[in-house]
């Protein structure tokens, strides 16, 4: 098949390039507004094949550039992780958060639904649009952002579902918790916890660590998004999140342990930030009895992983930037 990713950039879009690379009757295009990044954050970049193709475009100010693209590459399915998903900027810029997650994804797939050689367009949501959950939550639940971003990846699934209901469009909407693994970025909690550490430095903790954080793994995720692309029925949400309900404290403990460190002496609780739910908690059964999803790859496995991905890259992990700087 002939597949588009945006947002191939990120750590998730880069993950399923690499997934569908193993596949060499695969062509894929990755679409980012940056430019290319190093081998440090891609991990498709070790294939060095000769099915991926890399263009740059920003998908607010290039539409119709990346328009000209899609039409010329004509691809059968579309995968989208293209978005602002820092969720405390995003009550600083909401605008530029509607602009990129919302009413991008509404000009793009209004187009879409013209083409005839589109079958399937993917749409990576995410658990944040439900808030904070007392209970397991499936995917009938109705939405109540909390957030900036939230309310703005909702308000495209919504507009996505409409286009389903009206125009068949081949929509699948994944909704997943936090994924973590090889190549994050390096402001995200687990590896800057691993980096802080290996630096002498205390890890902090907004409020102590208290949120309740799912981790799925990388691989799982795009394990599903594959499935999902294979089995998934269109107009449907599927939701992947491990069986878990540690805190973010509890995952740096974990870390602490691994690393050989005294979680009360190597953490600190600092201010909470705007915008944090307690708690994320999917119920999957509708990925596992569709999809056959269950979640591989054991927590502590895969942070071990992380672990020996920072000690094997230490010399350029250590000059890279460990904090989010927003760029417009």
């Amino acid at each position: 098949m002939n597949y588009v990713i945006l947002g191939s950039n990120g750590f998730s879009g880069s993950h399923l390039v690499d997934a569908l690379l193993t596949d060499p009757s695969n062509r894929v295009v990755g679409i980012s507004r940056s430019s290319e990044k190093a081998a440090l954050y891609l991990p498709y970049r070790a294939r060095n094949s000769g099915s991926f193709w890399f263009h740059q475009c920003d998908i607010v100010r290039d539409f119709p550039s990346l328009l000209r693209v899609l039409d010329r590459i004509r691809p059968e399915c579309i995968v989208n992780y293209a978005a602002l998903i820092e969720v405390y900027q995003s009550s600083l810029t909401p605008v530029e958060y509607f602009e990129t997650n919302t009413l991008a994804v509404v000009r793009l797939c209004d187009e879409l639904r013209k083409r005839d050689y589109l079958k399937g367009f993917v749409q990576i949501s995410s658990a944040e649009i439900y808030g904070s959950c007392d209970e397991p939550v499936d995917e009938s639940t109705a939405p109540r952002p909390t957030t900036a971003y939230a309310a703005s990846k909702a308000a495209a699934d919504a507009f996505l579902l409409t286009l389903f209901k009206h125009h068949s469009f081949p929509v699948i909407i994944i909704r997943s918790t936090n994924v973590y693994g090889k190549h994050q970025q390096l402001y995200k909690i687990i590896p800057r916890a691993i980096i802080r550490l290996t630096q002498g430095k205390k890890v902090e903790l907004h409020d102590g660590g208290r949120f309740i954080r799912p981790f799925v793994h990388i691989r799982d995720a795009c394990r599903g998004v594959l499935k999902a692309i294979e089995r998934g029925t269109p107009g449907s949400i599927y939701h992947f999140s491990p069986d878990s309900n540690r805190s973010v404290a509890e995952v740096v403990r974990k870390i602490c342990e691994r690393m050989g460190r005294d979680f009360h002496e190597w953490t600190v609780s600092v201010e909470e930030r705007t915008g944090h739910d307690l708690r994320y908690w999917l119920d999957c059964s509708k990925a596992a009895t569709e999809l056959g999803w269950h979640p591989q790859i054991p927590f502590e496995e895969g942070l071990d992983e992380v672990i020996r991905w920072i000690e094997d890259n230490w010399e350029e992990v250590s000059k890279e930037p460990q904090a989010y700087v927003h760029r417009i």
